[in-house]
């Protein structure tokens, strides 16, 4: 009976009183430390499904009792749930009752993502680890995320802002960022402590030796965020002679001021060089 509710359809009240009657019904306790709370607004699954691609094969990680599954089902030609919480994989399982949903009962962050679409309402113990991940993983060509608006923030966070750090530098160089709306707590149940805010990412370059290079180059400079450029690299007993023409592009400004292309060109440069 529960498999024709239509999440998409209710009104908040009306998918709040389900999703309680399901945990309910299953003597399922949400845990806080695995960021186990349940969409429960209609106009965030609406806003996640108009994201997703037709006939897409895709990811979901993270299904909870089903209620975004039910709605994604419709559009994708197969969904594939990575869940951590067995518990969870079972009661999905009967409510999304349909051939095309396969359950997983794995940890995401172990697992290969091998389809073009990714979608999560996305634990937020896991939100920086992830998206790393997804970053990494060159199949996924696009991921609809539901994000700690902080996170989300950061994503598109400017030069020498508080925000703005390595996650920024590695997002906007593999992806185009398009933000979506915002989403108060009780949009969610159990309601956690802030807001949302749903995040398209499109895969715009592919991750390869000179990204990797990247990460590693921002993880080195960006411990000392304020410092100035020439001071840090000083530190990693590298001098500006031994950087060719980017060396201008980045003396004299703080760590936490310089852009991500400039990083990028920076990476590329010590990667050939062979200093990374």
């Amino acid at each position: 009976m529960e498999r024709f509710f239509n999440p998409l359809n209710a009104s908040r009240h009306g998918l709040t009183t389900w999703t309680k009657k399901i945990l309910r019904e299953n003597g399922f306790k949400p845990r806080k430390k695995l960021g186990q709370n349940f969409v429960v607004d209609p106009l965030l699954l609406r806003e996640v499904v108009s994201n997703v691609d037709n006939g897409s094969d895709a990811i979901e990680v993270g299904c909870g009792i089903g209620t975004l599954s039910i709605s994604l089902i419709e559009k994708t030609r197969l969904l594939l749930c990575i869940e951590i919480d067995e518990r969870l994989c079972s009661i999905a399982k009967s409510i999304v009752e349909d051939a095309r949903f396969i359950v997983l009962n794995a940890d995401a962050l172990k697992t290969p993502f091998t389809r073009k679409m990714l979608v999560s309402n996305v634990p937020y113990y896991i939100t920086s680890d992830l998206l790393v991940k997804i970053a990494r993983e060159n199949p996924v060509e696009k991921a609809v995320l539901t994000l700690q608006r902080e996170v989300a923030g950061r994503l598109v966070a400017r030069p020498g802002s508080e925000q703005y750090g390595r996650l920024t530098v590695l997002a906007s160089i593999v992806f185009n960022i398009k933000l979506g709306n915002v989403y108060p707590p009780s949009s969610f149940y159990p309601k956690p402590e802030v807001s949302h805010r749903l995040v398209v990412l499109t895969r715009k370059r592919v991750y390869s030796e000179e990204v990797r290079a990247l990460e590693e180059v921002t993880r080195l400079f960006f411990s000392q965020r304020r410092r100035l450029f020439e001071k840090v690299l000083g530190g990693l007993g590298i001098g500006l002679g031994e950087l060719g023409s980017i060396a201008s592009r980045l003396t004299g400004r703080r760590i936490y001021m310089i852009d991500p292309d400039s990083w990028l060109q920076l990476a590329i440069e010590l990667h050939s060089r062979g200093l990374l």
